[in-house]
């Protein structure tokens, strides 16, 4: 089984990002959707993307990440990654199966076209009712049967 925990937008509040990293340290993967507002550098264990409030040019547009047979595409959401169908088409284009972005500060669960879609919100300020949280997905590498769950921060 793979443990993959998704965060996303948390401005420079390195202090939640530094929690999710000890209350999820079994993980197999962590997963920043964008909006780290800081230097990356100082995650070394982290895969990132670049939101639009970065400035840390090192991190791309979008990465994807091999789960065994399941493949997930982290993109950030703003600009032209702001739709379901595009999100699910750019993730269809990579052989994804899950697609993980951030930027609206919302939580977000759903299957379009044959992708499942999360967004875990954000680490600071939610626009949703939502609190403030992330995800930690299962994953059997085998199967590609998998599970999702969001966490409270």
């Amino acid at each position: 089984m793979i443990k993959v925990v998704v965060m996303s937008d948390s401005h420079g509040r390195n202090g939640r990002v530094d929690k999710v990293l000890f209350d999820e340290r079994d993980a197999d993967f962590f997963l920043h959707c964008g909006d780290l507002c800081s230097d990356s550098r100082n995650y070394p264990d982290v895969f990132f993307v670049r939101g639009n409030c970065d400035w840390d040019f090192d991190m791309p547009n979008y990465r994807v990440v091999d789960c065994g047979v399941i493949h997930i595409l982290m993109v950030h959401g703003d600009g032209i990654w702001s739709t379901k169908r595009q999100l699910s088409e750019m993730a269809r284009d990579k052989n994804c199966q899950i697609c993980v972005f951030g930027h609206s500060h919302r939580y977000y669960d759903a299957e379009y076209n044959g992708v499942r879609l999360l967004n875990p919100g954000s680490l600071v300020n939610n626009r949703d009712d939502n609190e403030l949280g992330y995800i930690v997905l299962e994953i059997n590498e085998e199967t590609g049967l998998y599970s999702v769950k969001r966490k409270v921060l």
